[in-house]
């Protein structure tokens, strides 16, 4: 994926944003079945996830290439407008899951009278259960912070079927700051690092090594956030 114009021409914030600015100066090749995005807030991840996945066909809000949620057209950044896919194989389905709206979408499609009722679930588990019954390997599932409202175990059998998935011929763009979902088996690792999304090793990442600091020293971590050290 290009941009189609310089950076510094895109509407508003996006002509400065971190990712943009990357983009503009490499296009971005998804090399393996499995992408994995990570990166700080504000760095543009989401933005540009959310624009792959409209310009692809997918609603804005979430859902099917099929969804068209009311209010979506509102909310959408006009970056999908402006940025360029090549595809060697274009998959016959998909979905687009945004953590923030997930619940959202699930509602759509509980009103739509579809098979995919999971409202009285939390939303943990009904990510989980769109993920078993809407998933397969024949498709493109775009991830935008899947890890909302998952515990840890609930992370670690997203993995499982991220990595099943993908070896029956999915494939996914995850955008996330959990380091269980950078274990992804084989996934091409990608960070925003001097401009430049840069491919990362697992250890390398932000996330897994601010979580491995943590757990070194989670009690003199806590104490040095609170200012705790030296108090009587």
């Amino acid at each position: 994926m290009r941009l189609s114009c310089p950076a510094a021409d895109l509407p508003g914030y996006l002509a400065g944003l971190p990712l943009t600015r990357a983009l503009e100066r490499e296009p971005l090749e998804l090399t393996r079945p499995v992408t994995v995005i990570g990166g700080e807030n504000g760095s543009g991840k989401s933005t540009l996830v959310e624009a792959v996945a409209v310009a692809a066909g997918f609603d804005a809000m979430g859902g099917s290439r099929n969804a068209r949620q009311y209010g979506s057209e509102q909310t959408v950044s006009p970056l999908s407008g402006h940025i360029v896919l090549t595809r060697r194989h274009n998959p016959r389905d998909g979905w687009f899951l945004r953590g923030e709206t997930h619940l959202d979408t699930v509602r759509y499609y509980a009103g739509l009278g579809t098979q995919l009722q999971l409202t009285e679930l939390s939303h943990g588990e009904s990510l989980m259960g769109l993920v078993s019954k809407r998933f397969h390997g024949d498709g493109l599932f775009i991830l935008d912070e899947p890890e909302a409202g998952l515990s840890v175990f609930r992370q670690l059998e997203l993995l499982g079927h991220i990595a099943n998935l993908a070896a029956a011929g999915a494939q996914f763009i995850v955008v996330t700051h959990s380091p269980v979902l950078m274990a992804v088996p084989g996934a091409q690792l990608l960070e925003l690092r001097d401009g430049r999304l840069e491919p990362t090793d697992f250890d390398a990442m932000e996330a897994v090594t601010a979580t491995r600091e943590f757990i070194a020293d989670p009690a003199g971590t806590a104490a040095f956030l609170t200012d705790d050290e030296g108090r009587p």
